[in-house]
């Protein structure tokens, strides 16, 4: 397709590592074709001296470079100040971990924040393609002016005081339209900080649904293919009685965090805390084709995370704590639960009774799993990790033994 070159979207990319500009390259490339042009700058210095320019309609950036000893904060803040005079929209796409980075982000004003630790196709390409919308618009409304403002000129045959005059009044009519152009995006930021913010005290999946009307608020339930997630810490009620109150709230917080983070890594939905467990649901209330991989990949990691966190803890509250999870896949009723001042989105049923049954069974730092999650496993996964096929169990409310097996990492 032969474009004008007015009509292409010149991205500026500013990332230090030559396989990170290709994946993303790669992808952009794949999605958007002939209509963008791509400039990959690896030094901060080139890279900033790229931005001045004014010549770049998207920045996609890294915020960790090998030259600089500033901190991420710090980098994200410099960059935001060399974007701010041409309102160049920005994209973080790092390796850089932190809580409060994202936060941080949006409250610069950044368009977009993408983690390179675990990326997902599907929702990079939803969110690029969403802002490459909003990009091109705002570029091909600027060109069809310049080009009716040439037209009009040209059919009328103008001279230089009257052009003067029309180009102070089409600038002035550019003006407006783009202050209200600011004004939408201004909106869609304060809903991306909203979203942040609400995303502390809700899950981010349920927020997100919310604000996009995939997930309706109303109190119908449905039946859906779900896995379900449960983990305790065992022993906790005998350990937590030999400790001081503020040591309680602070191993908690520490236990939360650490297990939080991989759930919402792999797509978990929280369903709630219980004291020291955690229910979380995958492929609810957003459906994922993977959700049993998600469920079992997600379980393992939180063991191995929780093994990496059990020497500080010893070391800070003279205890080795150690986590039991229970993992079901299979139908549930999912839907939002309570009164209208009050909802919960939950599952019910089965699938859930099962999950919870193999958590109070798990062995200590173990994964049991059912074999309505082991059985549609993809072939790859058995080899990807070691199963030990368990004494079958009694399920209440439901007739016969059933099968489980323990999960654990290939040694």
């Amino acid at each position: 397709m032969d474009l004008e070159k007015e009509e292409i979207v010149r991205v500026l990319v500013l990332e230090p590592q030559k396989k990170s500009y290709d994946t993303i390259s790669q992808l952009l490339v794949e999605w958007f074709g002939d209509y963008i042009e791509l400039v990959w700058r690896s030094v901060f210095e080139n890279g900033a001296e790229e931005i001045k320019k004014a010549e770049y309609d998207l920045l996609i950036t890294e915020i960790q470079f090998p030259e600089l000893e500033d901190s991420s904060e710090a980098v994200l803040e410099t960059i935001m100040d060399l974007a701010g005079p041409s309102e160049l929209p920005v994209v973080v796409f790092t390796k850089a971990e932190g809580k409060q980075l994202p936060i941080h982000a949006f409250q610069l004003g950044i368009n977009e924040y993408f983690s390179k630790r675990r990326l997902k196709k599907n929702v990079l390409e939803h969110r690029f393609r969403n802002l490459f919308r909003e990009v091109y618009r705002k570029k091909v409304v600027s060109i069809q002016m310049d080009d009716s403002l040439k037209r009009f000129q040209d059919l009328y045959g103008m001279n230089q005081s009257e052009i003067q005059d029309l180009n102070t009044m089409v600038k002035k009519f550019k003006k407006e339209l783009e202050k209200e152009y600011e004004e939408k995006l201004n909106l869609e930021t304060e809903k991306k900080k909203m979203q942040n913010v609400f995303g502390m005290y809700v899950d981010p999946i349920i927020v997100e649904s919310l604000m996009n009307n995939t997930l309706s608020l109303d109190q119908k339930g449905k039946e859906q293919e779900v896995s379900v997630l449960f983990s305790d810490i065992r022993g906790y009620t005998t350990l937590s009685e030999k400790m001081k109150p503020e040591q309680v709230i602070s191993f908690l917080n520490e236990y939360f965090t650490a297990m939080t983070e991989v759930i919402l890594g792999y797509g978990g939905m929280i369903d709630k805390y219980i004291g020291d467990s955690i229910m979380c649901l995958f492929g609810a209330p957003v459906f994922q084709e993977d959700h049993r991989q998600n469920a079992l990949d997600c379980a393992v990691e939180m063991v191995q995370v929780f093994e990496l966190w059990q020497p500080k803890w010893q070391q800070i509250y003279g205890f080795t704590p150690e986590i039991g999870i229970g993992l079901a896949s299979g139908k549930a009723i999912v839907g939002n639960v309570g009164s209208f001042q009050k909802l919960s989105y939950t599952a019910v049923g089965d699938t859930v009774n099962m999950a919870s049954r193999l958590e109070s069974i798990a062995k200590p730092m173990h994964v049991y799993v059912s074999e309505g999650l082991y059985n549609f496993l993809p072939e790859d996964y058995a080899n990807k990790y070691r199963y030990e096929e368990l004494e079958p169990v009694k399920i209440k409310g439901k007739e016969g033994l059933h099968r489980i097996l323990s999960v654990k990492p290939l040694a």
